[in-house]
């Protein structure tokens, strides 16, 4: 039950930050910056590795984030093309 919990609270603040990603995507699209930020990416990468406090260990941790950062960017991505689309149409 209480790994249940947890899983469900990871997917909520997943969803929140999914969330706030596509904000900052269409604020960039407004502002015209691009949507990736290699150095960005670069940077949480590494601020996740310095709050890691383990078990699990640093490789695991970056391994984990570069998904949710990936997919985070594929889901923006879509939706800035989404709006660009009906925009167009």
């Amino acid at each position: 039950a209480e790994i249940d919990r947890i899983d469900e609270e990871l997917l909520r603040l997943l969803n929140e930050r999914a969330r706030i990603a596509l904000e900052i995507g269409a604020l960039k699209r407004a502002t015209g910056a691009p949507l990736y930020d290699g150095a960005r990416e670069q940077r949480v990468l590494a601020h996740v590795r310095c709050a890691n406090r383990g078990p699990l260990n640093d490789r695991a941790v970056v391994k984990i984030f570069r998904c949710i950062v990936g997919e985070t960017r594929r889901m923006a991505m879509r939706h800035v093309a989404e709006v660009e689309l009906n925009q167009r149409a």
